[in-house]
């Protein structure tokens, strides 16, 4: 008896946690994610003013930062330092080519939204 009410308490628990689990996903997205598109206008203002993901400034200390703090972790010596940092130097060449691809991307559409915005 105890042993089917365990498997019975077991099974509403993970029904109730099957059914509530895309509320709980759906919500990740915040207020800027609407009907599976981002407000565009607020996407544009963002690209133009640097502000979010935009601020490449900031990140970029992020980064660095949980490199260093990585590197203090791993115990690296010098020799292995200069190794790591070469490697993450080529990373971000690579990352900095294809983030100026993507910008030019993001500005021909902020543009054209903004050509349509005012027709």
């Amino acid at each position: 008896m105890k042993a089917k009410t365990t498997l019975l308490t077991a099974g509403v628990l993970m029904a109730s946690l099957m059914a509530a689990s895309p509320a709980v996903l759906a919500e990740r997205h915040g207020k800027h994610h609407q009907n599976g598109k981002w407000d565009k206008q607020e996407l544009c203002e963002n690209f133009r003013e640097g502000k979010g993901p935009f601020n490449h400034e900031e990140r970029q200390a992020e980064r660095e930062k949980y490199r260093a703090e990585m590197a203090d972790r791993l115990k690296l010596n010098e020799e292995q330092r200069q190794i790591w940092t070469e490697i993450h130097q080529e990373r971000q060449a690579k990352q900095e080519k294809r983030m100026n691809q993507w910008q030019e991307k993001m500005q021909e559409r902020c543009d054209k939204g903004g050509k349509q915005d005012k027709e």
